[in-house]
């Protein structure tokens, strides 16, 4: 009888024990879950810049495939305004993301231009994200609605699009020149105080560039320089060393109209 009682007692026992270490192996869990919960939570979808942002999956040559982005810190759940993103394309293509105000929200956007030229096809990406420590990646479900594809336009090859007037022609070694390129934007156009959107600068000058938001939130950037102003008041400084025309656009993705902000920087000598 005694035996009987202490063998009971044994297995109550080691019973205990084994639910202590299991209960101290799932702290131990637990708190490791928590420690590798600390990343960048990264969301978002792709919408067509036509019709103004309408969620989109299908793009042909003449459209915008725009990525709307949105990061948060998983330990408190707030939006980490400071965070770099970065969508990879499976052309080999890498676009950095702008943060901005986009209606009555603020998140990350990157427009990717459809052209003539761009293969046709499944386009696969993923994004990335870094915050201090915090890192995180986004991919998109591997469901055709979430998968994106460049297509033809009606399944024929894309149209040219319609050539521009021509524009009057200018007497560059009479025209009239201005260091201070003072630009204003509204939804969807830039211009000068007077209204003009072609600006005249000397090469081997420097030249300051002003942009004052009047309407939206804008970028503004000058191709084939190092210019791209991100506030939507802001301003910058180089020196244009060989003379030409340079196209001026919008660095940061404002609308349905985003695509027609442009202007003409002119470098004369």
């Amino acid at each position: 009888m005694k035996n009987k009682r202490f063998l009971i007692f044994s297995l109550l026992f080691g019973a205990l024990l084994v639910l202590g270490a299991c209960s101290e192996d799932k702290k131990e869990t637990t708190e490791t879950d928590m420690n590798g919960k600390e990343f960048l939570m990264i969301s978002g979808d792709t919408v067509s810049e036509q019709g103004g942002c309408v969620l989109a999956s299908r793009y042909s040559a003449g459209d915008k495939l725009v990525f709307r982005m949105n990061a948060l810190d998983s330990r408190t759940n707030e939006q980490v305004k400071d965070a770099n993103l970065k969508v990879h394309l499976s052309t080999g293509e890498e676009l950095d993301m702008v943060y901005g105000t986009h209606g009555d929200e603020d998140f990350w956007v990157v427009a990717y231009p459809v052209t003539a030229e761009t293969p046709t096809g499944s386009l696969e990406y993923y994004v990335t994200g870094e915050a201090g420590d915090l890192k995180g990646e986004f991919r998109p479900f591997n469901v055709a609605p979430s998968l994106l594809s460049i297509v033809d336009v009606d399944g024929e090859a894309a149209t040219e699009p319609e050539e521009e007037p021509d524009e009057e022609e200018v007497d560059l070694s009479k025209v009239e020149t201005n260091q201070n390129v003072d630009v204003h934007a509204v939804n969807f156009e830039f211009a000068g105080p007077k209204g003009e959107k072609v600006f005249y600068v000397k090469a081997g000058e420097e030249v300051k560039v002003s942009l004052t938001s009047d309407e939206g939130m804008h970028g503004l950037a000058i191709e084939d320089t190092d210019i791209n102003i991100k506030d939507a008041n802001g301003e910058a400084k180089f020196t244009p060393e060989k003379p030409g025309e340079y196209k001026i656009y919008c660095s940061v993705f404002c609308g349905a109209g985003h695509s027609d902000m442009t202007a003409k920087l002119v470098v004369v000598e």
